[in-house]
Order: structure tokens, then C-alpha cells, then sequence
């Protein structure tokens, strides 16, 4: 594929399609029960938006990363949100409104966190390197367009046109992993010229990728438990801190700072995550069910000896 066409074309229609798409799967009852479940959405959000951050940038230090990939790494956790969490949490029964709220609010506010820390972190990463910026208004206009419009495109006509709503989710299902992989093959093709270099880069990548992926969400669920969220509130907000919008992430990195060594952490972090976030939500859900069972046989079995003990 022409790298200009990939990335002045093909990566902004991906991350249109699936904001789109995403919006289709909205309603205006996800923004009601922002307002029914805000302690669990704060909790959400400081996850999503401050712990991953904070995170991303202790693992690029401990790892002592290149400065392309360390930015890389914070590009990635300053894109939360990624639309298959709701996806995972409504498999698994968890709390799927609450993950809609999540993934809206994170869709409003990375309009204007995503030039902060991004610019933050390429003046403190590759300050010894040639000066690489956002420029904030430039970089809030072009996300806005790509993110909120498709976004509120796809409620609107989920809202006026619910029967095609319903119908576009299957196929939309199927289309958008597949441009995603186009997309992170072109990532890795204009980084790579080698299959030795390719590898030499994912084991490189593959460790702080991982904690970041891991670590991130046990440490929602760490948040979850000291916030005493119900326990389908504590599977839904690891999952949205595992799973990243991997595909703005490209965007940011790829089409906006020209920059394939940055787009291609992103791409490292998309290989596993989702199998990753599976994996520990439905884990978590089991654990959850286990002990649930356990302590409700307790206290009957309790209930039966008192009841022995009054006889």
C-alpha cells in the first residue's frame, strides 16, 4: 500500500469507521447514567486518564526506551477508550452502561488531553532530538472531527434510524478488526524493511507493553475495590483501562508527527491486548461468581446451624 495514501487516507477512514461505529452503539440513556453511576465513572476516568499515565511513563523509564518509543508508550495510554471494551463487558455480563459512559466521556475529554500529554512528553523524551510539537488548536480541531463528529454521526442516526443501526452492527463487527490489521501492517511495513529488525523490535516493545497492559488493569481493579464498586463495576473498568483506542493512537502517532516508531508501540500493544483484557475480565468474572457461591453457602450453612441450635 503507498504510504501516502495509507496515511493520508486509510487511517483517518479507519478511525472515522469506528468512532462511527461506536456511535451506533450509543443512546442518549448512556449519558443518563452518568449521572446514576457517577462514583464509578470518576473512578473510570481517573484510571483511564491518570493512573495509565503516570504508568506508561515509570515502565518507559525502567526500560529505559528509545525516546521515539518512550513517546510512543505515553501516545498509547493517552488514548483511552478503546470501543471493544463495551464489546468484552457486555460478553461477560458485566457492566456494559457503565462502559458506554466511560468511553464517551474519554471521547470528549482526549480532545483536549491528548495534545497536553503528548506534547509534554515529546519535549521530555526527545528533548535531545529534533523538536517534534502539536500544535494544541491544530491537533483539538483534527480529533474533534475524527472522534466527536463520526461519534455524534452515529447517534444520531442510531436515534432517528434505529432498524439500520441494528442492522450495520454485525458487519461493522467484522469490518472494522480488518481495517485495524490493514492499518497495523501498514504501521509495521513503513517501519520495518526487515523481518530481523521487526523482531528485534517486538521483543524490545513486547515486556513494557505488556506491564503497561497488565499493571494498568490491575490497578483499576485495585481503584475499584478501595472505591467499594459493585462487582460488575470492578470487571468493566479493567477492561477499559486495558484496552486503548489503539487506532487514534496510529493516527496521532502516524499521520499527525510522521512518526512509524511511535505508531508502531501502538501496534505492539494491539497484538494482545484484547486477548489479554478477555483473559482477565473473564477470570475476574469466575473469581467473582467462586466466592459469591462460597460466602452464600456459608451463610446458609450458618443459618441452618442456628436454626438446629433453637430446636
Amino acid at each position: 500500500m503507498d504510504h501516502a495514501f495509507f496515511s493520508t487516507y486509510f487511517l483517518p477512514a479507519t478511525l472515522v469507521l469506528i468512532m462511527g461505529g461506536m456511535g451506533l452503539s450509543l443512546s442518549l440513556q448512556n449519558f443518563r447514567n452518568v449521572l446514576r453511576f457517577p462514583k464509578a465513572v470518576v473512578v473510570g476516568l481517573v484510571a483511564q486518564m491518570v493512573v495509565l499515565p503516570m504508568l506508561a511513563f515509570g515502565l518507559a523509564h525502567a526500560f529505559g526506551l528509545s525516546p521515539t518509543y518512550a513517546a510512543g508508550l505515553m501516545i498509547v495510554a493517552s488514548c483511552p477508550g478503546g470501543a471493544s471494551a463495551g464489546l468484552i463487558s457486555h460478553l461477560l455480563k458485566a457492566n456494559v452502561a457503565l462502559s458506554m459512559c466511560l468511553t464517551t466521556i474519554n471521547s470528549l475529554l482526549c480532545v483536549a488531553t491528548i495534545p497536553w500529554l503528548v506534547d509534554a512528553s515529546l519535549g521530555y523524551f526527545m528533548e535531545q532530538e529534533a523538536q517534534i510539537t502539536l500544535p494544541f488548536w491544530g491537533t483539538v480541531k483534527d480529533i474533534a472531527l475524527l472522534t466527536l463528529l463520526p461519534t455524534g454521526v452515529g447517534l444520531w442516526l442510531r436515534s432517528r434510524y434505529p432498524a439500520f443501526a441494528k442492522a450495520a452492527d454485525r458487519p461493522l463487527r467484522y469490518l472494522m478488526p480488518l481495517m485495524l490489521m490493514v492499518a497495523f501492517a501498514g504501521v509495521a511495513g513503513a517501519e520495518h524493511q526487515g523481518t530481523e529488525s521487526l523482531v528485534a523490535s517486538i521483543r524490545l516493545l513486547l515486556p513494557p507493553t505488556l506491564l503497561l497492559n497488565g499493571l494498568g488493569m490491575l490497578l483499576g481493579l485495585l481503584l475499584a475495590f478501595m472505591f467499594r464498586l459493585g462487582p460488575m463495576s470492578r470487571i468493566t473498568i479493567p477492561l477499559e483501562v486495558g484496552l486503548q483506542n489503539v487506532s487514534l493512537a496510529i493516527f496521532v502517532s502516524q499521520v499527525m508527527l510522521h512518526n512509524n516508531g511511535m505508531a508502531f508501540v501502538a501496534v505492539v500493544y494491539s497484538s494482545f491486548s484484547f486477548g489479554t483484557a478477555v483473559l482477565f475480565g473473564y477470570t475476574l468474572r469466575e473469581a467473582t461468581r467462586r466466592i459469591r457461591r462460597f460466602l452464600y453457602f456459608r451463610r446458609l450453612q450458618r443459618f441452618r446451624e442456628g436454626l438446629k441450635g433453637r430446636r
